[in-house]
């Protein structure tokens, strides 16, 4: 029996961590771009041309975003994905975190979408 715990109490840690996220982004049509752009951040490290191929933009500072400078963060869809507005515009955008690749440093990113208006 103790053998038993003790292999649990092993095993445990790592199958916490082991629960898969979401497919795709709620709310947000299969076809969407960000969608095949979040399934490849859940995987690892990115590069800012991953963002580029998903016709997406990683210029759009991550820690402004956060601080709230210049740009208001307004719902959170699913973990690391988020709306946001940039305040001196008006624009609406969907992003995605991803942690970028440079040599040893990953660098936290967001990978935008403007959102167009539906009507």
């Amino acid at each position: 029996m103790v053998k038993i715990l003790a292999r649990l109490i092993l095993v445990l840690p790592f199958l916490a961590g082991c629960s898969a996220p979401p497919a795709q982004i709620t709310g947000i049509p299969q076809d969407h771009p960000a969608n095949k752009f979040y399934q490849s951040a859940q995987q690892g490290m990115l590069s800012d041309r991953v963002c580029r191929d998903d016709q997406g933009d990683p210029t759009v500072p991550a820690g402004k975003i956060a601080e709230g400078q210049g740009y208001t963060k307004f719902a959170e869809l699913t973990a690391g994905v988020f709306r946001f507005r940039e305040n001196a515009t008006g624009k609406q955008y969907l992003g995605v975190s991803f942690l970028q690749y440079n040599g040893l440093l990953q660098i936290p990113k967001v990978c935008a979408w403007e959102e167009k208006d539906k009507g």
